[in-house]
């Protein structure tokens, strides 16, 4: 009887201790597959606020998988003086190849590239950067799990990713919270090159939508500067078959 139950007490132990030794890399794979749709679309709302200072804009985002890459296009329609305003990024696969990024101004009727120094820049004046909005693939970082934590209510994974090619980013490293649940974020710190917490983004108003979890909305903010820019979703749809065409230069203009 006692060397039966002693074979039951190791048998839970094993598992226990198998279940326990998920790594960094594969919870941060776990996240990075709850996104199984092949395209999207979505309104948004950004909000900026700066002490008193106040500023709204409207956009609509479209994104596609292609096979080497994600594809995504931004257009700004409020308001006024930021009407026509447009995005378009292609986040490659390979850690190796430089992500591209074009804007377009209608002001300047010109469609700009942005490379190097002009990614780590902000995007429209906002807490984000312009590197922020581009996907972030899973190779393009290393995977530590370094603990786990409750965080609002929440069960966590908290994972920190540091960067495979350090000068193409802002950032020495990020810390993640990754529900166990859903794994999706609940939070996100971002450390700069003093290794000082600069930048904070917690997630929210978590929905399935056509099966797929979905995070619809954003809160980022910088402390050292009292600033925060809020990202609010909505009208999500997925596997809405949009044309390849849509996701090149030539298209910013219309």
């Amino acid at each position: 009887m006692f060397k039966k139950m002693f074979m039951m007490i190791m048998m839970v132990l094993v598992f226990s201790s198998s279940a326990a030794a998920i790594t960094g890399q594969e919870v941060a794979e776990r996240m990075d597959a709850v996104d199984v749709s092949k395209c999207g679309q979505m309104d948004v709302v950004m909000v900026i606020r700066r002490g008193e200072q106040k500023m709204a804009r409207v956009m609509t985002v479209r994104k596609k998988k292609f096979g080497d890459s994600e594809k995504q296009v931004i257009h700004f329609a409020k308001p006024a003086d930021v009407r026509g305003t447009s995005y378009l990024t292609w986040a490659y696969k390979d850690v190796g190849m430089e992500d591209d990024m074009w804007v377009y101004m209608p002001s300047e009727s010109l469609v700009r590239r942005i490379s190097g120094g002009g990614k780590k820049g902000p995007f429209m004046r906002s807490d984000y950067a312009n590197e922020d909005i581009s996907r972030r693939e899973v190779a393009d970082d290393k995977h530590t799990l370094v603990g786990e934590e409750n965080l609002f209510g929440v069960d966590c994974y908290v994972v920190e990713m540091v960067p495979v090619l350090p000068a193409k980013t802002n950032y020495t490293k990020r810390l993640v919270w990754i529900r166990k649940d859903i794994w999706l974020p609940a939070k996100i710190e971002y450390y700069n090159k003093k290794n000082t917490m600069f930048k904070e983004l917690l997630y929210g108003g978590y929905q399935k939508i056509q099966g797929i979890w979905t995070t619809t909305r954003q809160k980022m903010t910088t402390p050292a500067r009292g600033t925060e820019t809020i990202m609010e979703y909505r009208n999500v749809e997925y596997n809405t078959g949009l044309d390849d065409a849509i996701f090149q230069q030539t298209d910013l203009k219309r």
